[in-house]
């Protein structure tokens, strides 16, 4: 068998990667070891947002009595819950699949070798099939970390996978890392009825992203009862039904729980390969054009470890085949890349956080607005929040966070605004419709020159 563009994968990247080449004009042939859209369409994004989507409901109808509605939640069927998380896995897994079979891309099912240059090698079953292909990409993603203390079983121990498959709901559920991984869990079975506890190692929430919007998820939490261990690890986890789990911080803790959430961080999975590209961290090392020092072999997506989001895998699916087609691509930047976290508020970020840009950026301006003193927010009763705009001395806007509800749509404005290298007055200047959340953008970036309307403090 021969093909111009293997792809091994297909996720985000390797799917993308595949259409694009195809409706390039190049032979197409995808190796898949599992469901057709890895990772994000089947035991992340898709079933998370799902699940997300019902914890939104469920939100809206317990805060419907302080607008005069007296609403209330007589049962919630799980089995209903999780199905409806099905329906939206096998209609994103079937829109791939669609695509594959309209632009004539071959899948060929199997674990795919990366043994040469040109030749991949597929095993599946005990039998071996060899692809001779002009160009690879290695599109593999990234599998859930487990710690020395916290194997995980996807029983009572749980990745974010098992997390998403449950076919009972927890009474109790113990989540390790308040990452954005950890935070959404949070936030859905907090919804439906689990009590939650979360111990994150840092003195933060959200560790990663910018320090305002750590504060905004650690106020959720408190308003959901959530109880919250910073600067704390889990030492041991033993038992069956429940976990007896040891908590170590300033004090030691005990407790027992129905079901413990690993979730500190995922690390690159690389395929099997006889080249030399696999780094340290497992990660397949490519430059900024996605190319490994091996010509014509490239990777994308969470295998390269430089940033694990699917619209990321998207963006550098793009650059590979640019460059596969002689294209001469722009290389990729990570601080170009948007993140949003979909709880309630949202959260969104893109660009510099403030300790980023503090560390490299001889001038940092910040400028911030509440969402509470938007017209939008006076009308909604929405107090938790805020718009966030970080600029050099020279005034370019280098990052923007937001924490609002739609937060994850409207921060589209503020990535416009970095990749063409918009300056505050530019950003502060733009009309933005009246009343909404995306005006805290606008005022915010009047209040790095400390110039906002409607600032009352």
């Amino acid at each position: 068998m021969s093909s111009d563009l293997t792809v091994i994968g297909s996720g985000p990247g390797g799917y993308v990667a595949a259409v694009l080449g195809a409706k390039n004009g190049l032979d197409v042939t995808v190796v898949e070891d599992g469901d057709i859209g890895g990772v994000c369409t089947n035991r992340g994004c898709i079933p998370s947002k799902a699940l997300l989507s019902v914890a939104e409901k469920i939100g809206t109808i317990k805060g419907a009595r302080r607008d005069g509605i007296k609403a209330e939640i007589q049962d919630i069927d799980f089995d209903k819950v999780m199905g409806k998380k099905e329906r939206a896995v096998k209609i994103s897994r079937k829109a791939i699949q669609n695509l594959f079979e309209k632009h004539g891309i071959d899948v060929v099912e199997g674990k795919g070798k990366v043994k040469s240059s040109k030749v991949v090698k597929v095993k599946k079953d005990g039998e071996t099939e060899e692809i001779e292909s002009d160009k690879i990409i290695i599109a593999t993603g990234s599998e859930p970390i487990s710690l020395p203390d916290l194997e995980i079983d996807e029983e009572e121990i749980l990745s974010s996978r098992g997390a998403l498959e449950l076919e009972d709901l927890p009474g109790s559920m113990l989540i390790v890392g308040g990452g954005y991984i950890g935070i959404e869990m949070a936030f859905i079975y907090s919804a439906l009825g689990t009590d939650i506890t979360i111990v994150e190692l840092e003195d933060r929430l959200l560790p990663l992203m910018d320090r305002d919007l750590s504060e905004v998820s650690e106020q959720m939490m408190k308003r959901k009862r959530i109880t919250v261990h910073k600067g704390s690890k889990v030492t041991s986890a033993e038992g069956k039904g429940p976990v007896k789990v040891k908590i170590e911080g300033d004090t030691e803790k005990e407790k027992e729980v129905e079901k413990v959430l690993c979730s500190v961080g995922r690390r690159p999975s690389p395929p099997e390969t006889d080249l030399d590209i696999i780094g340290e961290r497992g990660e397949v090392k490519v430059d900024d054009t996605m190319k490994t020092k091996v010509d014509g072999v490239y990777g994308i997506g969470d295998v390269n470890g430089k940033i694990m989001l699917a619209h990321a895998a998207f963006k550098q699916a793009e650059i590979a085949i640019d460059d596969i087609l002689g294209n001469d691509p722009d290389g990729f930047s990570r601080f170009e890349i948007p993140a949003g976290i979909y709880t309630h508020p949202e959260m969104a970020s893109v660009g510099m956080t403030e300790k980023e840009a503090e560390e490299e950026l001889e001038e940092v301006k910040i400028g911030k607005f509440p969402i509470s003193g938007t017209g939008r927010g006076s009308s909604t009763g929405e107090r938790m929040g805020l718009a966030k705009v970080i600029a050099t001395g020279d005034d370019e806007v280098v990052g923007t966070h937001l924490a609002c509800p739609g937060a994850t749509d409207i921060i589209m404005e503020c990535v416009a605004a970095l990749e063409n290298g918009m300056d505050v007055q530019e950003l502060a200047e733009l009309v933005h419709p009246h009343p909404t959340y995306s005006e805290a953008i606008k005022e915010a970036a009047e209040n790095v020159f400390g110039e906002s309307i409607h600032t009352t403090d």
